[in-house]
């Protein structure tokens, strides 16, 4: 099974597909699929290509993969031992943009399910949503998906997304939940003057100082259960005009805010809005995602027991690190897990996988899409 998840990643890794462009991925892949009884319909907005692959299936049910076929952008390239879309094997690791995040785990879905196929095992009905929006805006991608199915009744009964959840070795964490996102843009007026008359002016700065460390120092309470508590990051700060003898009339910072199910948007925009009383303020608010969790249950545990049959390990039910195309698909009421490869290279200048990786997980996808059962009324 290594070697179809392998050779099916090198051909997805050498397609340059820096986000928000897919670069033929989706139509590679319906080639892989469409013999294997998959239709595909594709849901593109505004540039961005978007794919539903389905395959009926012959037990009750769907079992959904999301993935993503855009990958972040190289870095510099001169830094990489080894071209970012060649898609290099050296001593047992597949080097290349997207090794991990995720076309490695879009090629084992892949390869398992030819697997399955191959052996005439029945599975549930099985889909593929994959979008080349996830690593950009993620305004026109796995949204744009899941609001087709919606219209057309077509939901999945349970997704498994594809992200490199996994620290150690494969299989060791699934996310079972995401925090949410708040950003915030926050303005502080005052009046530009000589630095040399202060009595004539109102320094910007001087007002964001405090109201800034209030924000830093806001109690968000206890965090929902298994989740990490609410945080709150001063990213940006910028304030006066470059000159040194000219008191700013402006300051502007940028808040990010990391906030569990045990808080709320509107919640999160009062409280911020409370600490700015004392000052002239404009705050911006945008809800970029919202926090899900996927409770305890029947899906959740097959999913840990395929991981526990094909590698033996005990497996943790995480909701760390940051957003992703989840939140969409649980927004409409699917249960959500996300496992993938180990993500010890995501994002950064030589990503690389372990071809023992993709076999494991491609052995743990199969296990999951044969032996996962629903139930329906």
């Amino acid at each position: 099974m290594s070697e179809i998840a392998t050779n099916i990643a090198i051909k997805l890794i050498q397609r340059e597909s820096v986000t928000p462009e897919d670069g033929g991925c989706q139509n590679y892949i319906e080639t892989l699929l469409a013999p294997l009884g998959f239709v595909r319909t594709s849901v593109d907005t505004d540039g961005i290509t978007n794919s539903i692959y389905t395959r009926p299936g012959e037990l009750n049910g769907t079992l959904a993969f999301a993935g993503h076929t855009d990958v972040v952008p190289t870095g510099p390239v001169e830094q990489w031992q080894y071209s970012p879309f060649s898609a290099e094997i050296v001593d047992g690791i597949l080097h290349g943009r997207g090794a991990q995040d995720m076309k490695g785990a879009v090629a084992c879905w892949i390869a398992a399910v030819a697997k399955l196929c191959g052996e005439y095992a029945p599975m549930p009905t099985v889909q593929l949503l994959i979008t080349s929006d996830e690593e950009g805006d993620s305004i026109d991608g796995t949204i744009r998906i899941v609001e087709h199915m919606q219209a057309e009744g077509t939901l999945p009964d349970a997704v498994i997304v594809g992200e490199p959840s996994c620290s150690e070795a494969v299989g060791d964490t699934i996310r079972r939940g995401r925090r949410g996102v708040v950003q915030v843009r926050a303005t502080f007026l005052g009046k530009q003057g000589h630095s040399a008359y202060p009595q004539d002016a109102d320094n910007a700065i001087h007002r964001a100082a405090p109201a800034l460390a209030r924000i830093a120092a806001i109690d968000w309470g206890e965090a929902a259960a298994g989740f990490p508590p609410t945080s709150c990051q001063i990213t940006n700060i910028s304030g006066g005009t470059g000159a040194s003898n000219v008191i700013p009339g402006s300051c502007e910072a940028f808040l990010d805010i990391r906030y569990n199910p045990g808080n709320d948007f509107d919640e999160i925009k009062s409280t911020v809005e409370a600490t700015c009383t004392d000052c002239e303020t404009t705050l911006a608010f945008d809800h970029v995602a919202t926090a899900f969790t996927t409770p305890d249950g029947p899906f959740l545990d097959q999913v840990c027991a395929s991981i526990a049959r094909v590698s033996g390990i005990e497996t943790r039910r995480d909701t760390g690190g940051g957003t992703s195309d989840g939140r969409f698909l649980a927004a409409a009421g699917v249960p959500v897990a996300e496992l993938g490869t180990t993500n010890s290279t995501i994002h950064q200048v030589g990503e690389q996988v372990a071809i023992s990786e993709l076999d494991t997980l491609t052995r743990i996808y199969a296990d999951i899409i044969e032996t996962m059962r629903f139930t329906h009324d």
